[in-house]
């Protein structure tokens, strides 16, 4: 379990830096989908979806500590709420 639990941790701390990137670096080909010049406001976009990835990260290294007392299920419905959340503010933000 600690082999599992260490890399959870590792692979929440790599999705953390990669909202990093997005967020502070504007390194949006990160982003899947991203077409320059598509976006109104890079600027919120960046920090938006940089925020989304780095709680993503958080989630996953939260419940590396919760393994044994929360199933599998939870982690993976949190994660389904955040990209429906992600989803629906890029296309509120999506240039029309």
């Amino acid at each position: 379990m600690f082999v599992t639990q260490v890399m959870f941790v590792l692979v929440g701390v790599l999705i953390i830096i990669l909202g990093l990137l997005v967020w502070k670096k504007r390194f949006y080909k990160l982003m899947a989908g991203y077409v320059e010049g598509s976006i109104k406001n890079e600027a919120a976009f960046g920090k938006a979806n940089g925020i989304f990835v780095m709680v993503m990260g958080m989630w996953t290294i939260i419940f590396s500590f919760f393994m044994e007392v929360l199933s599998v299920w939870v982690f993976i419905g949190l994660l389904m709420i955040i990209v429906c959340a992600q989803i629906s503010f890029n296309i509120r933000g999506a240039k029309k």
